[in-house]
């Protein structure tokens, strides 16, 4: 009770700090100053909707914006930007987007070709001519469009993935030799979401434009929308407004470290932004390509990317996804179509979409997973529901509030649990923590370092690292985390000395002991 009632008395009080700043961002979002300062027009109505749902304890802190037509109807942020500071979230404050660029790095690419400075159906073969893959795949059967849209059928994840998403070491002439080692998907050429086509595609567009998949979706899409805080360059934001990430405890938040640089913020994932620009993004897309009555992307751009390309069929959270467009998920919310496109990354859940026939776009930003995600979603649905003005919902939601508060009581509960199993493991190892010290190196996913500290073990691969700890000492296992998320890596030990390790199924050879 004592740490809800915090909650609300901290929404409260960054709703004073909303009611005193910000103007200047405001009007240019498109609305009156001093009404968005005060949260906008639907202030009164949302905030207890939103503020009800926040107190359910499910992430350090939120950020929202909603759009009608042209109009920027709502924005507020709500909690912590920073737990460990205390430094509030405001409609200003910057989010990792995660997966959620892929839509914006799509449309750069439609964007292109629409001035035929790039044919979305040429094969790859004509940008990316050095590239050879494992047959049956070829790149003279592939083409661009088949990159956006997940049916290029090469298998995904692997070392590509893992390097551009998290360590950040690689170039583009070591992603094509990668490329070449890689197998047909298990789906073939039928809809399967991942990275790799993004990855592939952003080196497309570098080919085209002679400059880095960066600067042609600044250039292309940010800049003429005016999102002048979003950036895929960590390195020229101002770390003052960037929400940090934060991972559940059984009883809180504790933040964990940012493993984000200018390294790995890459085609598939890679823009920080704010939830005022969003609803710029949101405006352009439910307007098909205008912005404060003005034409900023050719109309049937938008709606090409909009347009279902592929057949999907799958269940995500509260959402029925039948569809893919150019960098969009195309689904239903009920009845209604919902165009989306989220994102997961360690410490962030973005959820953007918009309902084209209602003219209604939603951005809700959080700071946690994974409990952060189930409340974006029921933030975004929880606005679209008040807005359809749909009857019978208190019913409803008084389970979704209900049936939430268990969930996360549930999975606390298990984060306790697990603790406590793993101290049990701890203990000595059969060999001494010194023989595990070393430099150990993988062709394919780079070189690992292992340093002795005094609380243990510590690891790092380009930008990932963290603490090492026992998961089985008979058998030479170590529990890490470098992806937000406990991983085993098991060293191969011969007669008493230290060879290597395993780690993705990737064998690393011990290179300096």
């Amino acid at each position: 009770m004592k740490r809800e009632q915090t909650r609300r008395q901290l929404a409260s009080v960054v709703i004073g700090l909303l009611a005193l700043g910000s103007t200047a961002a405001c009007q240019k979002a498109g609305g009156d100053g001093d009404e968005l300062a005060a949260g906008g027009r639907l202030a009164p109505e949302l905030d207890p909707l939103v503020e009800e749902l926040f107190s359910l304890d499910l992430s350090p802190g939120l950020a929202v914006a909603v759009v009608i037509g042209d109009e920027l109807a709502y924005a507020r942020g709500f909690g912590y930007a920073d737990m460990e500071t205390g430094r509030p979230v405001t409609p200003e404050t910057l989010f990792y987007i995660a997966s959620t660029t892929k839509a914006f790095t799509a449309l750069a690419a439609a964007l292109l070709d629409h001035r035929e400075l790039l044919d979305l159906d040429a094969p790859i073969s004509r940008y990316v001519v050095e590239l050879e893959l494992q047959p049956p795949l070829s790149a003279d059967e592939i083409t661009v469009r088949d990159l956006l849209t997940h049916t290029h059928g090469i298998e995904d994840g692997g070392p590509v993935v893992f390097r551009t998403a998290y360590t950040g070491e690689f170039t583009e002439e070591q992603l094509i030799r990668l490329l070449e080692e890689y197998g047909p998907s298990e789906s073939g050429r039928a809809f399967r979401y991942g990275n790799l086509g993004y990855n592939l595609a952003g080196i497309v567009l570098e080919r085209v434009r002679g400059e880095t998949w960066k600067v042609v979706v600044d250039e292309e899409v940010l800049q003429p929308l005016g999102m002048a805080s979003t950036s895929s360059l960590m390195s020229r934001i101002d770390m003052n407004r960037l929400a940090m990430p934060h991972y559940p405890t059984e009883d809180g938040f504790r933040r964990i470290r940012l493993s984000k640089a200018d390294e790995n913020m890459h085609a598939a994932g890679g823009l920080v932004t704010s939830v005022l620009d969003l609803a710029r993004w949101l405006e352009v897309q439910v307007n098909e390509g205008r912005l404060n009555d003005r034409t900023i992307f050719p109309a049937e751009v938008v709606r090409e990317t909009q347009r279902r390309q592929v057949d999907q069929d799958r269940e995500f959270s509260f959402f029925h996804r039948h569809g893919w467009g150019l960098g969009w998920d195309i689904g239903t919310y009920e009845q209604d179509t919902l165009v989306h496109r989220f994102g997961s990354y360690p410490g962030y859940r973005p959820h953007v979409s918009f309902m084209p026939q209602h003219d209604i776009g939603i951005a809700v930003l959080v700071n946690d997973m994974p409990l952060g995600g189930r409340l974006a979603d029921l933030v975004a649905i929880r606005i679209y529901d008040h807005l359809l003005g749909k009857p019978g919902t208190d019913e409803k939601w008084a389970q979704f509030v209900a049936d939430s508060r268990g969930s996360a009581a549930q999975a606390r509960d298990g984060l306790a649990e697990d603790l406590a199993r793993r101290a049990a493991r701890q203990g000595s190892t059969r060999l001494p923590l010194s023989s595990y010290v070393g430099t150990y190196e993988s062709e394919d996913l780079g070189t690992m370092e292992w340093r002795e500290s005094d609380d243990g073990l510590e690891v790092n691969i380009g930008l990932l690292r963290g603490p090492a700890e026992v998961f089985d000492a008979e058998r030479d296992m170590f529990r890490i985390e470098l992806r937000g998320r406990g991983e085993v890596i098991r060293f191969r030990v011969e007669d008493g000395e230290v060879l290597g390790l395993s780690y993705l199924d990737r064998e690393f050879a011990q290179i300096d002991p």
